[in-house]
């Protein structure tokens, strides 16, 4: 800094001499000099044109006097002051009014649009009425304080009439228009709040404001520059209310549809840079928090009260709420969280009001349920929240919302910090509620820790136990060990090098701990972008800013617009019109009497009747020849104040036409100062393109020699680092080649000490081991028995801890019981035993309800239950949900699976029904154990549900793709007017599809009325169909989300009518357990039951034939029934199937386990054959022996080697005699039948190598063919019984057959058992006689073969007679 020179001249004050007009205006002056400074005084001296200029040092003086002597091309005088100057003052003079009047007096014929009041009239004489009032205001308020309002006027209307081209310009002619708008204002009163008009996201004024003054925001600049404000992207900033503050302008104050579109670009363009890593947080923090509570402010000032802003409201709380937990770790000179969380509450408590004064109107807020939570969640350490939750409505206190901060309530309250933190990591909760509950982590985290080190501390004061710090990260729900580590340090608990944390008393300390983003607890929730969180719903479009077009005032002369001058070019649908100059208007020709009623008549020499020329002001008129006229004489007192008058007249004539002469001079020089100006505008506009033309120019050169200069650099640099990798290599190698030679030099000294240094080393460290032997083993001693005596120790204690601890929790349990009882006495506790069942119960809402009107005596309000229903209805429809809730459950905790077909019109409504879908249905499941599938319009797996959903318009192409196959339902859309095309339609969808369940959703006009009528759908063979009408209205997307979620519950619990109940098994366990275990068990039961039938099974073997081969007829029928037509699984959808384990039991109900290719008839036919090779032939006939006994094991020999293989004959003969020689055979044939079968089985499917591993079929069938009572239809052959009896030979061969144990004498095992041994030894001596098994098969199936073709339709017709005609043959 200069030292004070001496001398007579004051080095830090200016005299400025020969100042131009602009210095005039303070404002101007101070904004020339203070660039060279600070300023300390200024002094203008309007008469003189001079100026004094005082400056902080005599440098900025120096600078001042070196660079400031010009201004605008006008060059002036500066010298420094003398030291007798008398000092600059503090208060500044102000400006003449006689040269304010004399820089006027070009710009007077200008019109003056801001004059309040109504014009003038003109003076009597016909002098022009502005010329008049103003010389009377001249002559009766002479002094100087009157004039100035209007010499201020004249000076702001001829700043506006200027050409402005640079920013600074602009704002002044601006500023002076508001200066006029203000002053006019002022003279009128205003009532009501000031609604804005303003169309930008910024005002004109505060744009070109904050250009010129460098305060631009780096969001708001211009691509490529540094200081030049981008107007597109211009946000109004927040300025603070003061008293001395000017009321705003209705141009200043953006309208409800501007706000709307600030806060569209903020969320689509700004919101979303916080996740970029390059971003600054404090810029975009500070930035959006700015533009924010600007928004808000204009609401207050506005007094709006609206859905719409409801809406902007709700989104700038969404914003601080986002904030409280995406800048929690940042420092606190970027991020304040007190002053966040005043702003939030700020938010929330003008929401309150706003939705108490809509309610009183009878409008309902859709999100208030999600906000009234958000304010509970705020205060949960504030119990009085009970007593506001009480005053709301009965739908608001039931909402889930406000039920889950109640739950958060009561953890807090409790300190159950594990249920806490539970809570939070719940699905349940929103990111947005997580936000709000990270301000209470560390509060509870703290308050757990205290409890922890009291609940685990060392009874004895001089001992100190400790906890695994893995422990204290899982219970306090640490993301990282690391992170509890810091916690717990920060408070003064002390962690060990071992990972354990001391449990020794916590001390006090100052500071809070400051937490690091929650990643796992709170941020991984989030799953859309910020701008779509804080929206609350899906973004609007971003064409409400970017075709948008900021306000320009000035034309391309940079002069003010006229219809600008009042600011009304601002208005909504206001045209602009091109600005005119006016000339004066001319005084109307009328007399002094222009005020009276009747019109004065004129003379003939132009004047009137009342005013005479001065000539003839005193002559009588003449009297008409022939007359008699009597006249007065005049006094000459009277003839002298004639005269006077015609003078006085004659004066006031010859001085308004030197008025109005003056006038139009003054009017013609204006008009060529005008043109002169605008001239001279378009001169600088043309000199201003062509320098900005030579600047773009020589910065393209610039920019393309630093390019040239940059790649060179970079070939430069390229080259060097090439040239280093070379050397490294080089290094590398050199290093390599010498490690290699040292090597080998090693090598060979190692060689040459290895064998002398080896035995030594030996010998010293078998010693050494043998001591360290019996050290160790006498330190282990020693070690066991401390370890153990520790462990006893430690094990007293921990019982005697748990025994003190136990006792203190029981305490503790009975004081919470009494809490908790205290506590259900609340109005809100609807007598709940324990608060999870308060905020869990699902008749909450109706209770509340009742209790309100019980208690208070208050009628039922159903327009006050029913309000809101139809602002949910908007929300996106969850199919998962809702089929969830509908779809049949065939097994608890499996998977269910569904296909729905969407069949949109081909018109244009099928594209309107299209959007209204995609904008209405959840297309992603929201749930974190959800699973996506690449494919189709819809298809993932959510609450258990696997759904895909094809959407398909009209007859297209894509009805005959396969993604249609075997759909579960299809929901047709379609409008009135296309019901006679519905049919056609519908046949191919259910064609195609395989689906005959149809829901029909039709659109019909608000003047009809949809009728069943309308489309019959008798003759389209339907399963089932309902209609589902729904009306054109305002509300048509509500109403069609309704219906479609109307339709697909439908359809879902049509499906459990439809679906049959399949069954598939394994082909051995389906004929093994039908055709052996349930055939013989209900034959045995029906024997039991039935004395004819059990007669049957005990006497005729050929009777146990039938029944078992008409078993495997009906058998056949159900494992042959065509199941073509049968609903499949759908193939998409089994990437949602879950694999079965090997040890889990078969799911024989379940379509997506079921085996490929179930249902083909070529397939279900081999099955058909198999059991066509297990019937059993017809009994053969007894032949005659020495002894029953042996003619008995001979048949049963007989019949073995027809049934079974050769091998095995021998053992199941043996194996039959024996049943039916054992004692407590009391069925006879029918145990013996049922061995047989069921080796016969295990043969056959033992031979058969190509048949199906399980078999599918309808349980239904099975009922119907198999598993009833047929058995009892198979008649007895009583006939055959009555002729065997007259016939004593056949009498006494079938007695021989009859059981052994219905003869009386007792046979002897080992005597039967020798008879047996003995015909098996006969029998094998004619083993080369008998016919095998395969050959008693093959021919078996050979007169099957033969005979089927002419039995089938009797067979069909008739199968028993056929059966009953082959029996005992």
């Amino acid at each position: 800094m200069a030292e004070n020179r001496p001398g007579a001249y004051n080095y830090k004050t200016l005299l400025c001499t020969h100042i131009p007009e602009l210095f005039l205006d303070k404002f101007v002056a101070r904004s020339h000099f203070g660039r060279f400074g600070n300023l300390m005084n200024f002094v203008l001296h309007p008469r003189r044109m001079t100026c004094t200029v005082s400056y902080a040092t005599e440098d900025e003086a120096e600078r001042a006097l070196h660079e400031g002597g010009t201004f605008q091309g006008h060059r002036f005088e500066m010298s420094y002051a003398e030291n007798e100057t008398t000092p600059a003052q503090k208060t500044e003079e102000w400006v003449d009014p006689d040269v304010q009047a004399e820089l006027s007096a070009l710009q007077s014929g200008w019109r003056n649009e801001y004059a309040p009041g109504k014009p003038s009239k003109p003076a009597p004489g016909g002098a022009p009425a502005n010329t008049l009032s103003s010389s009377a205001i001249v002559t009766k308020n002479p002094p100087a304080a009157r004039e100035r309002p209007a010499v201020q006027q004249r000076d702001l209307e001829s700043m506006m009439r200027r050409p402005a081209h640079t920013s600074e310009e602009r704002y002044r002619v601006l500023d002076a228009r508001d200066k006029l708008l203000r002053i006019n204002q002022s003279q009128r009163k205003l009532t009501g709040a000031t609604q804005g008009y303003c169309p930008d996201m910024c005002p004109e004024k505060e744009r070109l404001l904050r250009e010129f003054q460098r305060q631009v925001a780096i969001y708001e600049l211009q691509r490529g520059s540094n200081e030049l404000i981008c107007h597109e992207r211009a946000i109004k900033q927040y300025s603070r209310s003061s008293a001395d503050q000017e009321t705003p302008l209705p141009h200043e104050l953006r309208n409800e549809t501007a706000l709307h579109m600030t806060m569209t670009y903020l969320m689509h363009e700004i919101m979303d840079i916080s996740e970029r890593q390059e971003s600054q947080l404090g810029d975009w923090f500070h930035f959006v928090w700015d533009r924010t509570r600007s928004i808000r402010k204009e609401i207050t000032q506005q007094e709006l009260c609206s859905l719409g802003a409801v809406k902007l409201v709700e989104q700038c709380a969404r914003f601080h709420i986002h904030c409280t937990a995406r800048l929690v770790a940042a420092d606190p000179s970027i991020f304040d969280s007190k002053i966040n969380a005043e702003n939030l509450t700020k938010c929330l408590q003008t929401l309150k009001y706003m939705y108490h004064d809509l309610r009183l109107k009878g409008v309902q807020c859709p999100r208030e349920p999600e906000f009234r939570g958000y304010i509970v969640l705020l205060n949960l350490a504030d119990a009085n929240f009970l007593w506001d939750i009480s005053q709301l409505p009965a739908e608001l206190q039931s909402c889930p919302e406000v039920r889950q901060a109640i739950q958060f309530h009561l953890a807090l309250q409790d300190t159950n910090f594990v249920r806490f933190f539970q809570m939070v990591m719940d699905k349940e909760t929103s990111y947005l509620s997580a936000c709000i509950l990270v301000t209470y982590f560390t509060h509870l985290r703290v308050h757990a820790l205290r409890r922890l080190l009291l609940a685990y501390r060392h009874p004895r004061r001089d001992e100190v136990a400790s906890l695994p710090l893995a422990y204290i990260t899982d219970m306090l729900s640490f993301a990282s060990d690391q992170e509890a580590s810091d916690f717990v340090q920060h408070y003064g608990v002390e962690v060990t090098d071992a990972g354990n944390v001391a449990l020794n008393p916590m001390p006090t300390v100052d500071t809070d701990y400051k937490l690091s983003r929650q990643f796992e607890l709170v941020e991984s929730k989030r799953q859309q972008s910020v701008g779509e969180v804080i929206c609350g719903e899906p973004l609007p479009p971003r064409d409400l800013y970017l075709n948008h077009q900021p306000h320009n005032s000035f034309n391309q002369h940079g002069v003010l617009k006229s219809i600008a001058w009042a600011a009304k070019d601002q208005l909504p649908g206001m045209q602009q019109e091109p600005m005119q100059p006016q000339n004066p208007p001319q005084p109307p020709a009328v007399s002094n009497q222009s005020e009276n009623f009747f019109k004065v008549p004129m003379q003939p020499n132009g004047m009137t009747a009342g005013l005479a020329a001065p000539g003839t002001m005193g002559v009588q008129p003449a009297v008409p020849s022939g007359g008699f006229s009597f006249v007065l004489p005049k006094s000459p007192a009277q003839e002298l104040q004639d005269q006077a008058m015609a003078e006085q007249y004659r004066r006031k004539l010859e001085e308004a036409k030197h008025q109005a002469l003056q006038q139009a001079i003054a009017a013609a020089k204006e008009r060529e100062a005008e043109l002169m100006a605008i001239q001279e505008a378009k001169l600088a506009e043309a000199e201003r393109l062509r320098q900005e033309k030579a600047r773009k120019f020589q910065e393209e050169q610039r920019r393309k020699q630093e390019e040239k200069q940059r790649q060179q650099e970079q070939e430069r640099l390229q080259l060097e680092l090439e040239r280093r990798k070379e050397l490294e290599r080089l290094r590398q190698v050199e290093l390599q080649e010498k490690e290699t030679r040292e090597k080998a030099m090693a090598l060979e000294c190692y060689q040459d000490i290895y064998h002398d240094s080896l035995v030594e080393i030996c010998k010293r460290e078998f010693q050494l081991h043998n001591k360290a032997c019996r050290i160790y083993e006498s330190v282990l001693d020693v070690l066991t028995r401390r370890l153990i005596e520790q462990e006893m120790k430690q094990s007293i204690r921990e019982l005697g801890i748990m025994r003190t601890y136990v006792r203190r929790w029981r305490n503790y349990g009975h004081a919470q019981h009494k809490k908790d009882t205290l506590f259900n006495q609340l109005p809100l506790s609807f007598g709940a035993v324990n608060p999870t069942l308060l905020v869990d119960e699902r008749n909450v809402e109706s209770s509340m309800r009742l209790i309100i009107r019980y208690r208070l005596g208050e009628p039922c309000n159903y327009g006050t239950l029913l309000t809101g229903l139809e602002e949910r209805s908007w929300l996106k429809l969850d199919l998962w949900r809702v089929l969830s809730q509908c779809l049949p459950q065939k097994q608890p905790g499996a998977r269910r699976f569904y296909k729905l077909v969407l069949n949109l019109p081909g018109s244009k409504v099928g594209f309107h029904l299209s959007y209204v879908l995609d904008r209405g249905l959840l297309q992603e499941p929201q749930d974190t154990g959800s699973q996506l599938a690449k494919g189709g319009y819809i298809r993932a797996l959510s609450h258990g549900i696997g759904l895909s959903v094809v959407k398909v318009r009209g007859n297209s192409p894509e009805l005959e793709s396969a993604d249609m196959a075997n759909a579960n339902g299809i929901i047709c859309f379609a409008e009135k007017t296309d019901l006679p095309h519905l049919p056609q339609r519908l046949k191919q969808l259910m064609r195609v599809s395989h689906c005959r369940d149809v829901a029909l959703i039709v659109e019909h006009p608000a003047d009809k009325v949809y009728d069943e009528t309308d489309f019959p759908y008798q003759h389209l063979e339907l399963r089932s169909f309902r209609a589902f009408p729904f009306k054109k209205s305002g509300k048509a997307r509500e109403r069609l989300m309704t219906e479609v979620q109307a339709a697909v519950k439908f359809l879902a619990k049509t499906m459990e009518k439809s679906v049959r109940q399949f069954h598939e098994v394994e082909i051995s366990e389906f004929l093994l357990e039908n055709l052996v275990s349930e055939l013989f068990g209900r034959l045995k039961h029906a024997a039991e039951q039935d004395e004819a039938f059990k007669v049957g099974c005990q006497l005729y073997p050929q009777f146990c034939v039938r029944l078992f081969n008409e078993a495997i007829d009906r058998l056949q029928s159900v494992a042959g029934e065509d199941m073509s037509d049968c609903q499949q699984f759908p193939e998409e959808l089994r990437v949602f199937v879950q694999p079965q384990p090997i040890e889990t039991p078969l799911p024989t109900n379940r379509l997506e386990y079921f085996e490929p290719g179930w249902h083909l008839s070529e397939q279900r036919q081999r099955i058909v054959q198999l059991l066509e090779n297990c019937r059993l032939p017809n009994v053969p006939k007894l032949k005659m022996s020495s002894t029953p006994s042996e003619a008995h094991c001979l048949w049963v020999l007989e019949y073995t080697q027809k049934t079974q293989c050769k091998e095995r004959v021998d053992e199941v003969a043996l194996q039959g005699s024996q049943i039916l020689q054992s004692n407590d055979n009391d069925l006879g044939f029918l145990n013996f039948m049922e061995y047989l079968a069921g080796e016969r089985l295990q043969y056959i499917l033992g031979q058969e190598t190509n048949l199906p591993k399980r078999i599918v079929y309808d349980m239904n069938s099975m009922k119907k063919h198999f598993l009833g009572a047929w058995y009892f239809q198979t008649k007895v052959p009583q006939l055959f019984i009555s002729n065997v009896q007259d016939c004593p030979e056949v009498e006494d061969e079938y007695e021989n057959m009859k059981p052994p144990h219905r003869i009386n004498k007792d046979l002897d095992y080992y005597e039967v058992m020798s008879k047996a041994e003995a015909v098996l030894s006969r029998f094998r001596k004619r083993e080369e006689e008998r016919f095998t098994l395969r050959d008693n098969n093959g021919s078996f199936a050979n007169r099957k073969s033969t005979s089927k073709p002419n039995q089938t339709l009797d067979t069909e017709n008739n199968p028993k007679r056929m059966r009953r005609s082959s029996d005992f043959n």
